[in-house]
């Protein structure tokens, strides 16, 4: 009787670990962008700071998919890559925001169509703060330390 009370035990901490280490390592992105919303300028650059780079799934209804290009006038670096725009959308504290995700290869935009509901995974590359809404960048690829020095926060 000790060992089967023992096994489960073991086997309802295995569990419940597991199920902890995912929770956590989701992030929210409408609570993100509510605490990016709320926070002073001092209080961004460390938001950014904790979050950018991070893994992320989010998802939207796509309004336009195109070519977009970066350029880094400092280190002349240029990149090409393929913008999917989603629909504004609200947090429960009715923060605005909208998901622009980033490819890198144009198949994995190209079949993507408007008004179709996408969901991705992706670094968080850039947060800003529009006034009428916030944006969350998300590039769904691997990043190269050129894209990096492309997509850095000013």
């Amino acid at each position: 009787m000790k060992r089967i009370t023992r096994n489960w035990m073991f086997l309802l901490a295995f569990i419940l670990g597991i199920t902890g280490v995912s929770y956590c390592a989701q992030m929210d992105i409408a609570d993100l962008v509510d605490k990016f919303q709320k926070a002073t300028d001092l209080q961004k650059d460390q938001i950014l700071a904790d979050n950018l780079g991070k893994e992320i799934t989010a998802g939207g209804v796509v309004i336009n998919a195109g070519e977009y290009d970066f350029f880094d006038t400092v280190n002349d670096i240029k990149g090409t890559y393929y913008q999917v725009g989603t629909e504004q959308q609200k947090t429960k504290n009715n923060t605005l925001y909208q998901l622009i995700f980033l490819f890198k290869d144009k198949d994995k935009a190209k079949d993507i169509d408007k008004g179709q509901l996408i969901q991705k995974d992706g670094s968080l590359i850039r947060i800003t703060d529009e006034r009428l809404q916030i944006a969350v960048w998300i590039f769904c690829g691997e990043l190269t330390d050129s894209d990096k020095a492309l997509f850095k926060q000013d």
